[in-house]
């Protein structure tokens, strides 16, 4: 038997690339530990490109991890190859729904599956019941947890009611473990016998389950993820959902065109009806649809469908119930003010969806521009989905840390954007952390965006080093969140600094977040079933991965990676305060976002600082 264990080494999204390169050479790997290692999408895909070939893994472990539906799209596919799989654990991740659907459809044909650990991630009723359906006739199973999720009681019955008798089965609704009478009872009841499996999805637990249509929509979806295309509809279609673009049905709108609330396909959707003045062109709208159907993340509003005809153009969204940031800080229609745990999940959900679109196609970010509490909305339980990327990574150049594109046109808003960016058109990986820094400002305080919230805040932490007097009033703040509070204050001082050299990466700004969120649930969790550690020992990546993975590979992608992160840059110029906002130029805004497609007007060619 191959192990190997590679737990808590902190390895990231790179490391786990190199782990992945490394596996395609080790089909004799049973057991692969990587839990807590910050790893994302990214890293998730290469790990499952290379579980491809290693046919012989049986204990695939990823928890506490930055795992999205992306993520675990690829770890599904890859668990078809998986019959004998026998233990999963992608807990404490971010998979919701669809990545819930994909994982259940992949474990279908893993027939030895003994464990399956999911909880403390977003899955509802419909991702539920879709792993149970998959589970239900598996007579080895003996773990299923799914607590800290979102689903429903009656789910958890259904659910509960249909698992094999010795199933040890955890669901937590609302801080409440529902246990399962049939385990008090499994010495009288005998479990189902193994039906024959085919490649086809599973029937819903119960047809007359309302969720079940969730689940068949759910299926439908990933299989447009996995082809990378946003469906189109007809004009007619979304006239009918928002009964006929109804001013009654409208919940927005500006420059851009007016925004409508509909129902489509069964799920509650904002329609977006560019105005005509906003629009570029056909070709134009379709390369940024192709583009922006690439980035797919549980923090990332997601574009359902759109529709094309003659001048008419819009765009279909999920439905954020809770408005934007601005709006909850603002107690808008008199909503109650966000928690400071609230506020903090946020900070940590912009900064996942910045690093996954800074990281996901390798050597072509994409940039925001006008990143801002207007641009983040938040869902019904309130987890933050950046919303409004334009069309701003399409020329093939290698931009990182010590590299700028040049553009002659500035898009976004003034507050919110930094020196270089605003005064001489330099955009880099660095541009949105300046903006970020903004918004954590105004998590802290409840102020809106201004140079004065930027001094204000320093001039309290040089005087005191507390923040007391410019907390927003309208929490009750305990000793402990205080302390976070400043923790996060001297972070956003470090994005907004003046020089892109000084600010550091959303990869960083992750690392430091991960230090002061979610400090009461170490706590909570203890109550919990807890998975049993590999033995190890916290050495290098190439020691650990030696002699069953291929170190030399490992070694040269982790050095690359280290090469870039300490590259120094030059000195900062000494660049003056903003003082005016910029100008928006009509002609050149982006169909979907009414935001500046700065590709444009960017210089063909990368410049490099010297």
């Amino acid at each position: 038997m191959v192990s190997k264990s590679l737990y808590d080494n902190q390895i990231g999204d790179a490391g786990a690339q190199a782990i992945g390169s490394a596996l395609r050479n080790k089909a004799n790997l049973s057991i692969l530990y990587l839990s807590q290692n910050k790893i994302g999408d990214a890293g998730a895909r290469a790990i499952a490109e290379g579980l491809q070939t290693s046919t012989a893994l049986t204990d695939l472990r990823m928890s506490v991890n930055q795992i999205g539906d992306a993520g675990a799209r690829a770890i599904g596919s890859a668990l078809r190859t998986k019959e004998d799989l026998s233990i999963l654990n992608l807990s404490e991740n971010k998979i919701s729904d669809i990545g819930a659907c994909a994982i259940a459809k992949g474990l279908q044909t893993s027939s030895e599956l003994t464990e399956l650990w999911l909880f403390k991630n977003q899955i509802g009723d419909a991702g539920a019941q879709a792993i149970g359906s998959a589970l239900r006739n598996m007579a080895n199973l003996s773990i299923l947890y799914l607590w800290d999720n979102r689903i429903s009681s009656s789910v958890v019955k259904v659910l509960s009611n249909n698992l094999p008798a010795k199933c040890e089965f955890w669901a937590e609704n609302q801080r409440v473990r529902v246990q399962r009478a049939s385990i008090l009872a499994s010495s009288s009841r005998v479990a189902p016998t193994p039906a024959p499996r085919s490649n086809t999805a599973s029937a819903p637990l119960a047809a007359s389950d309302p969720t079940s249509e969730q689940v068949r929509q759910l299926q439908a979806r990933i299989a447009q993820l996995e082809s990378n295309t946003i469906p189109r509809v007809s004009l007619q279609v979304l006239s009918q959902a928002t009964a006929q673009f109804s001013e009654s049905k409208r919940i927005g709108g500006g420059g851009f065109g007016k925004v409508y609330s509909g129902v489509w396909s069964g799920q509650r959707v904002a329609v977006k009806r560019l105005a005509a003045d906003s629009i570029q062109g056909a070709p134009q709208f379709e390369a940024e649809l192709k583009a922006l159907s690439r980035f797919r993340h549980p923090n990332i509003v997601t574009i359902m469908c759109f529709a094309q005809e003659g001048k008419e153009r819009c765009l279909v969204y999920e439905l954020m119930a809770n408005g934007s940031i601005r709006d909850r800080l603002d107690r808008k229609d008199g909503t109650p003010a966000l928690s400071w745990q609230q506020r903090r999940n946020i900070a940590t959900d912009i900064a996942n969806a910045m690093h996954f679109v800074q990281t996901a196609i390798p050597r072509q970010p994409l940039f925001h521009l006008d990143l801002k509490t207007d641009n983040v909305l938040l869902d019904a339980h309130f987890n933050a989905k950046v919303a409004d990327f334009g069309l701003t990574r399409s020329i093939p150049a290698q931009v990182d840390a010590h590299s700028y594109i040049k553009t002659k046109t500035i898009a976004g808003t003034y507050q919110y954007i930094c020196p270089q960016y605003h005064q001489d058109g330099k955009v880099s990986i660095k541009t949105d952390v300046y903006s970020y820094g903004m918004i954590l400002l105004e998590l802290l305080t409840g102020q809106p965006p201004s140079l004065d919230l930027i001094a204000n805040v320093r001039r309290e932490l040089k005087r005191s080093r507390k923040i007391d007097a410019v907390l927003d009033k309208a929490i009750d703040w305990s000793p402990q969140d205080k302390e976070s509070a400043h923790a996060m204050a001297e972070l956003a001082e470090d994005c907004l600094q003046l020089a892109r050299v000084d600010r550091p990466s959303f990869r960083d700004i992750l690392t430091q977040l991960s230090q002061f969120v979610d400090q009461g649930s170490a706590h909570a969790h203890a109550t919990m079933p807890q998975e049993p550690r590999m033995e190890h020992h916290h050495s290098s990546i190439e020691e650990q991965l030696q002699p069953h993975l291929d170190s030399d590979l490992v070694r040269s992608r982790m050095e690359q990676q280290q090469q870039h992160a300490q590259s120094a840059e030059v000195s900062a110029e000494s660049i003056s305060r903003l003082s005016h906002p910029h100008s928006a130029i009509k002609e050149q805004l982006s169909p979907m976002t009414n935001s500046i497609v700065v590709n444009a007007s960017m210089q063909s060619q990368l410049d490099s600082e010297n």
